[in-house]
């Protein structure tokens, strides 16, 4: 069984930590078509609902949690899928060749990580994100 976490900056506003999660789902969807089924899920009426196939949950934490959590990631835990969204990346919205550039050209570090989404198996996952709260 897998899971999703999805870790945003607590310091989000609210309007922001909502795009951010979204822009993540997206991308992990994209990188793991099988999140989702190819089937569409309808109901009674035919209105499709959300085929989401994995328990997600969106949590917080602060900016250098972030920052150590995708390193671990990357260093500690192979098994595990993520992907990162940073403020360079809200600061040039509608620009993405500028935003794809100026990404390229910076270190992790540099680009201000604001959210987080991994996903794998759920044992894995809830290790790796175990520290961090419920964004309420």
């Amino acid at each position: 069984m897998k899971r999703i976490a999805i870790i945003l900056d607590k310091n989000l506003e609210i309007g922001a930590a909502s795009n951010v999660a979204a822009l993540l789902m997206g991308q992990a969807s994209l990188k793991d078509p099988n999140l989702y089924s190819e089937v569409p899920v309808l109901d009674k009426n035919n209105v499709q609902h959300a085929g989401i196939k994995f328990s997600t949950v969106i949590l917080k934490a602060g900016e250098n949690q972030l920052l150590n959590l995708i390193k671990s990631i990357s260093e500690d835990t192979p098994n595990l899928n993520s992907v990162v969204f940073s403020q360079t990346g809200q600061f040039l919205n509608n620009a993405f060749d500028e935003y794809s550039l100026e990404i390229s050209s910076k270190e992790t570090e540099e680009t201000k990580i604001v959210g987080v989404i991994v996903w794998g198996e759920d044992e894995l996952v809830r290790m790796a994100t175990k520290k961090y709260s419920v964004l309420k």
